[in-house]
């Protein structure tokens, strides 16, 4: 990534003169160029960066020579007392497999507990996933179109984004439900009193453009059809309708994912999320749910938890179900 896009990136988090924000970055020291560029732009934003390299090289010896006096309550409060986080990862967070036995990696995993338990009182935080081979492996798409597919998304006129998100959670904040029609006259539809419509525009999750909410968990009914539909890790399926009463999947046309569906409890087949995609910057499916539930025109559906966004319903599971073509809100 440049540097013009790194600093148009940072912008679009919201940072604000005189803030203190910790630039967390996960990847090793000879690509630390990308944390010290984004470091760059949040001063030149009047704020002020303090850089953490999270390196898999350097926290597998740390915690190898590490005893559990080490990273106590006061390093933690340091760390809560931020104003925002960057949180910038060229390979997937947390992961660790060099420790040699269960007591180091019990520490090592209190730590990351502990980390983000502190981070999560942050009251901005957000997340940049650079375009590396390793990120790519977890998109199921070669490096190239996922390189190509992100740096378009994230290269986007985040202020047009914005007004275009706001503009649509506002229209739709006073609603106490909506409809969401499918397919043939399909019609499922949500509870939504006393919940609201967030939106990520750049201050969120990057690559950015969707408004969402946390429907009443136990309040949503009817069917929903997706010519195709996008489900994680579970793949592709075609022509699917998808039955739902009081809130929880009962029943799915296509055997496949209806196998997959049983195999969950009814807390993890809970509707948690009706999302709306704004980027205009994504244009198409490609089973990557961190770009499809993005892409303009679409819709998703979520289950399982929405706690971190008003949501009641906390199983540690969570999938998004994207649909694109013909589809309109009542």
């Amino acid at each position: 990534m440049d540097k013009d896009l790194i600093k148009k990136i940072v912008a679009a988090t919201g940072i604000i003169t005189g803030e203190l924000v910790l630039v967390q970055f996960w990847g090793e020291g000879e690509d630390a160029h990308i944390m010290h560029a984004a470091a760059d732009a949040v001063a030149a934003l009047g704020a002020s960066p303090v850089e953490i390299i999270q390196s898999r090289r350097v926290n597998a010896q740390r915690f190898l020579v590490a005893n559990e006096k080490a990273f106590d309550g006061k390093y933690f409060q340091h760390l809560s007392n931020f104003d925002a986080v960057i949180d910038i990862f060229t390979y997937r967070p947390v992961v660790l497999e060099t420790l040699p036995d269960s007591f180091r990696m019990d520490l090592y995993e209190k730590y990351m507990s502990n980390l983000f338990s502190a981070l999560s009182e942050v009251k901005r935080f957000s997340q940049i996933r650079i375009p590396t081979e390793e990120n790519a492996k977890e998109s199921n798409l070669n490096f190239e179109d996922y390189s190509k597919r992100m740096l378009a998304a994230m290269d986007v006129d985040y202020n047009a984004l914005r007004e275009v998100c706001r503009a649509a959670a506002d229209g739709l904040q006073e609603r106490t439900e909506v409809t969401l029609v499918t397919g043939d006259g399909h019609k499922l539809n949500f509870q939504l009193e006393g919940r609201k419509w967030y939106v990520d525009a750049g201050d969120g999750d990057i690559p950015a453009g969707e408004i969402y909410i946390a429907p009443l968990e136990d309040k949503t009914n009817g069917k929903v059809f997706f010519d195709k539909l996008f489900a994680g890790c579970w793949g592709e399926f075609a022509d699917i309708v998808l039955t739902i009463e009081n809130g929880v999947i009962t029943a799915s046309s296509g055997n496949v994912l209806a196998g997959h569906l049983a195999q969950l409890d009814d807390a993890r087949k809970t509707i948690c999320e009706l999302g709306l995609g704004k980027n205009p910057n994504i244009t198409g499916l490609c089973g990557f749910t961190v770009l499809d539930e993005k892409a303009h025109g679409t819709f998703h559906i979520g289950i399982g938890n929405n706690i971190m966004f008003g949501g009641k319903n906390s199983p540690p599971f969570h999938m998004d179900f994207v649909g694109g073509k013909g589809w309109k809100i009542l």
